[in-house]
């Protein structure tokens, strides 16, 4: 391994550590101990990730784990004390999936589901007047993404494969109802059948 490999594993680790103790630190106390438990659990993802990307020597995947965990360091800081230990499990279980970024040459149903979200969010922007949502639509879609990201991000840091496929069908049936939506109908729709997905897993 390179030593720019070596560098980033060591970043990897400080920002791990900077996350953990903002995680602990905004707990009351008498909880710490047990947000402490907690937290090292939502890690696991990420240090079975960072074990993958070692053996295969793939420095681009170590490269995006680090950014990774500075982005969740950003977000936790960023959040509300109450927040944080959340927070961190949503940012941490993303490592697990896979990344649009690799699509199509990664896991075909997220690949497939990822290009049907991605074409009912254009579907629902296209549908605001001019073309641009006011602040509270806007807030309802990203709010939407945020969960669904996390539940399917959830579905494969869990590992279970029936699950993934399960949390895959149920976004790509919600995305394939906003597309096929009016216009006018788009957003609420969006609201309600990703709400849906979500509940149901």
């Amino acid at each position: 391994m390179s030593p720019a490999a070596e560098k980033y594993i060591g970043d990897l680790h400080l920002g791990i550590q900077k996350v953990l103790d903002a995680v602990v630190s905004a707990a009351p106390p008498d909880k710490q101990l047990e947000t402490l438990h907690a937290a090292q659990k939502h890690l696991k993802p990420l240090i079975s990730a960072l074990d993958k990307a070692k053996e295969s020597g793939d420095e681009k995947k170590i490269a995006r784990l680090v950014l990774t965990v500075k982005m969740a360091t950003d977000v936790v800081n960023a959040a509300p004390p109450d927040k944080k230990l959340k927070v961190m499990e949503d940012s941490f279980n993303s490592v697990a999936a896979p990344s649009p970024l690799d699509c199509p040459t990664v896991d075909k149903a997220y690949c497939e589901m990822h290009s049907k979200v991605e074409k009912a969010v254009n579907g629902v922007t296209a549908a605001a007047p001019a073309g641009k949502m006011s602040e509270a639509q806007a807030a309802v879609v990203k709010e939407t993404l945020y969960n669904t990201g996390a539940t399917i991000s959830k579905a494969y840091a869990d590992g279970d494969e029936k699950k993934i496929a399960q949390v895959l069908a149920a976004y790509g049936k919600a995305a394939d109802a906003v597309i096929a939506a009016a216009s006018a109908d788009k957003l609420i729709v969006l609201e309600k059948t990703f709400a849906a997905a979500a509940a149901g897993n």
